[in-house]
């Protein structure tokens, strides 16, 4: 297990498909692709551009990515 070394929180850290290791949240989201800005990368490192599902639009159909982990680190 791999922890922010400023907030504490677990994160996963994924190579992207331009091979740069960056950290990301430990626990993937839903996105609902194509529906706003953010990126978020797959488990294989590819970008999808979109936002997180709301709870009552999660559904197995969507994709599923990491949060890049600068989006929520506390900065403890």
């Amino acid at each position: 297990m791999n922890v922010c070394n400023r907030c504490g929180r677990e994160i996963e850290w994924i190579r992207t498909t331009s091979g740069k290791p960056i950290p990301f949240d430990a626990e993937p989201v839903f996105v609902i692709e194509g529906d706003g800005r953010d990126t978020f990368t797959d488990d294989s490192g590819a970008p999808i551009v979109g936002r997180v599902a709301r709870p009552e639009e999660e559904s197995p159909e969507l994709p599923v990515a990491f949060v890049p982990h600068w989006m929520t680190c506390g900065r403890g």
